[in-house]
């Protein structure tokens, strides 16, 4: 019974093994006029006419194989064909067999972007609209050239990978049993549909970041440049509430003014008006001298009989003058 289990393991991982092998195998098989990437190594290209020990020959953009090669590369093994970066970057193209100067495949420059879409309330999220609502269904788009990886022989399409890293260092291999490892991409833009239910108590709330890469035939090993083999990060954050909103409110300092003002005045009010001293100034000018004679101090007293004497005098001196006038 236990040689019985036993064989049946043997024959299970023998079966996923073959299960495996083709796949692999066609990843590597270019097809004549095919399109192979910087970075990419072990490739078969001897469908495509090349033979080991030959060369093959770029003749530049719009170049005309009647024309003397900008460059050529030597192919020691056809079977094993290594697209080197310092090599071929910046001569992307047809590449032509020598001799015959017939056309043998394309280089391409590798192109890989992610972005997070909130299929809830359909919108992508971008660096100025990262907030994704807890609750809402996710998902993830993927812009790539790889996608003509699959016109190889076998090939549903090229194998990328989905890395979600989240609070705490977690990295999410899937999500809610949704295989983020791998992704056959056939076309471009590529969309994994809502495939993550953001409300689930295995997501925490926080701060993510998504990256897309590509490691067919070891091209990011070899060629580990960001917005070519693997994308920049797709940062969002996963919230309750909208983070646009709450932080963009600065507090503002506020001085206190004492609302208390004193309040207590005299409740007598004086209604009698001070007496005003005025000083009177004599309108007589005063005498500029003093009198010599002290005035006296007792009434003169008058001889008796003074006054008849006067009264003569005077009648007398008015008759003379009448006496002369005439």
């Amino acid at each position: 019974m236990k040689m019985n289990y036993a064989i049946s393991g043997c024959i299970a991982v023998l079966a996923c093994i073959l299960m495996v092998l083709p796949a692999a195998g066609a990843l590597t098989t270019i097809p004549l006029g095919g399109t192979v990437f910087i970075g990419e190594q072990g490739l078969d290209v001897t469908a495509t006419g090349v033979t080991s020990g030959s060369n093959i020959a770029w003749y530049g953009p719009g170049g005309s194989v009647s024309d003397v090669p900008q460059a050529t590369v030597s192919v020691p093994d056809a079977s094993s064909f290594y697209v080197i970066p310092a090599t071929f970057q910046g001569r992307t193209g047809p590449w032509f067999t020598q001799p015959g100067n017939n056309l043998a495949f394309y280089v391409n420059d590798p192109t890989i972007g992610i972005r997070v879409i909130d299929y809830t309330a359909g919108f992508t999220l971008s660096p100025s609209a990262y907030w994704l609502p807890v609750g809402d269904t996710a998902g993830f788009r993927i812009d790539t050239n790889l996608y003509t990886m699959a016109n190889r022989p076998g090939v549903s399409g090229a194998p990328v990978t989905i890395k979600l890293n989240g609070p705490g260092g977690v990295q999410y291999s899937t999500v809610d049993g949704y295989s983020l490892m791998n992704i056959p991409v056939s076309i471009s833009p590529f969309e994994t549909g809502g495939v993550w239910n953001t409300g689930s108590s295995m997501y925490a709330r926080g701060d993510y970041t998504a990256t897309a890469e590509c490691n067919a035939n070891s091209m990011k090993d070899n060629y580990d440049v960001v917005g070519r083999t693997i994308s920049e990060p797709a940062s969002f954050l996963l919230s309750v509430t909208n983070p646009l909103i709450t932080s963009s409110i600065t507090p503002t300092t506020v001085t206190t003014v004492p609302t208390t003002i004193p309040t207590t005045l005299p409740t007598t009010v004086p209604t009698t008006v001070p007496p005003t001293t005025v000083t009177t100034i004599p309108t007589t000018a005063p005498p500029t001298s003093a009198p010599t004679t002290a005035p006296p101090t007792t009434a003169p007293t008058t001889a008796p009989g003074f006054g008849i004497c006067l009264a003569g005098i005077a009648a007398f001196v008015a008759a003379l003058v009448a006496v002369r006038r005439s």
